[in-house]
């Protein structure tokens, strides 16, 4: 792989980036699956 080719301090500066967009990623992803069952229990209350 390419990663023998770098220095150390960068190869743990891309695990650290690699592992907190996925944090972050999942983070999101849970917001918003959990916005959207509320978004239309709102809604369905606010038409009855």
């Amino acid at each position: 792989m390419f990663l023998n080719y770098l220095p150390s301090e960068i190869i743990e500066v891309i695990e650290l980036t690699i592992i907190f967009s996925g944090l972050v990623g999942t983070i999101l992803f849970l917001l918003f699956t959990a916005d959207n069952p509320n978004t239309k229990n709102l809604y369905m209350k606010k038409a009855r």
